[in-house]
C-alpha cells in the first residue's frame, strides 16, 4: 500500500496535557499531521474509522480496555493500520506482549522528543522500532516465552490493592486509602505475588495491561 504524505496519526491517551504536547511536537514535523485524539480505548474505536489514519499511538495503560487489548482490536478492524505503543514503562515483557498484539513498535515516554518522532517515522514507514536503551535478545526471550498469570485469580479486596500498586501506591497509601492496616496490605501484597508469579511492580503492570486492566477482569470486554 503507498503511503499517503502526509502521515496520518491518531493518539490515544488518558492524559489530556500530554497527549496535546505530543500532538504539538507532532503536527510541527513535516509530513505528519494529527487527524484525531482519544482519551479511551471507546473513544478510539468509535473515532478512527472517520479519522482514516495510518499510525495510530497508543498509551499502554488505559481506563477501564488497556493499550494492549485497543491495538489487537484496531489492527484486526483497521488492517491497513500501524501502530505505535507508548509507554512510561520500559518492561521487556510487556514491550513483547504489545508487539504480540500487533503493535509495530515501541516507545517509552521518557525518550526525547526526536526520538519519539524517529519512532513514528520508523513505524510509519514500515520498519519495527525498540527503544535504544532495549536489548533485542531480551525481546526475542520474551516473545518465545509464555503468556503471563491471569488477574481473574485474585480477590475483589486483591484486585483493588493489585490495581493501586500498580498505580505507585505505597503499603502505607494503600491502607490510608481503603482504611486498613499495613500489615494487612502487605498480607495481600504477598498473596498477589504468590498467586500471579509476578516479582515485581513491573511484571504486575505487564499482567495488568495484559488483561485489560483490573476493572474488567469479571467479564468480557465490551467496547
Amino acid at each position: 500500500m503507498e503511503r499517503r504524505d502526509p502521515v496520518q496519526l491518531f493518539l490515544v491517551d488518558d492524559h489530556p496535557l500530554f497527549r496535546e504536547g505530543l500532538a504539538y511536537v507532532l503536527s510541527r514535523e513535516p509530513g505528519f499531521a494529527v487527524v484525531g485524539q482519544a482519551g479511551t480505548a471507546k473513544q478510539a474505536l468509535a473515532a478512527i474509522d472517520a479519522a482514516h489514519a495510518d499510525v495510530a499511538i497508543v498509551d499502554v495503560l488505559l481506563p477501564s480496555v488497556s493499550g494492549l487489548s485497543l491495538v489487537g482490536e484496531l489492527t484486526t478492524r483497521c488492517p491497513g493500520l500501524r501502530a505505535l505503543a507508548l509507554s512510561t514503562i520500559d518492561e521487556p515483557g510487556l514491550i513483547a506482549d504489545m508487539l504480540r498484539a500487533g503493535a509495530s513498535g515501541y516507545a517509552v515516554k521518557t525518550q526525547p522528543p526526536e526520538e519519539v518522532v524517529d519512532a513514528v517515522r520508523a513505524v510509519a514507514g514500515g520498519s519495527r522500532y525498540l527503544p535504544p536503551t532495549i536489548s533485542l535478545a531480551q525481546i526475542d526471550a520474551e516473545l518465545s516465552s509464555p503468556s503471563v498469570a491471569d488477574v481473574g485469580r485474585l480477590t475483589p479486596r486483591e484486585r483493588e490493592i493489585f490495581e493501586l500498586l500498580i498505580r505507585g501506591h505505597s503499603n502505607d497509601e494503600i491502607a490510608s486509602r481503603l482504611y486498613i492496616a499495613r500489615r494487612t496490605v502487605e498480607t495481600h501484597r504477598q498473596h498477589i505475588v504468590k498467586k500471579l508469579s509476578a516479582r515485581s511492580i513491573a511484571e504486575m503492570t505487564r499482567i495488568a495491561a495484559r488483561h485489560g486492566g483490573v476493572a474488567g477482569t469479571d467479564k468480557a470486554i465490551e467496547w
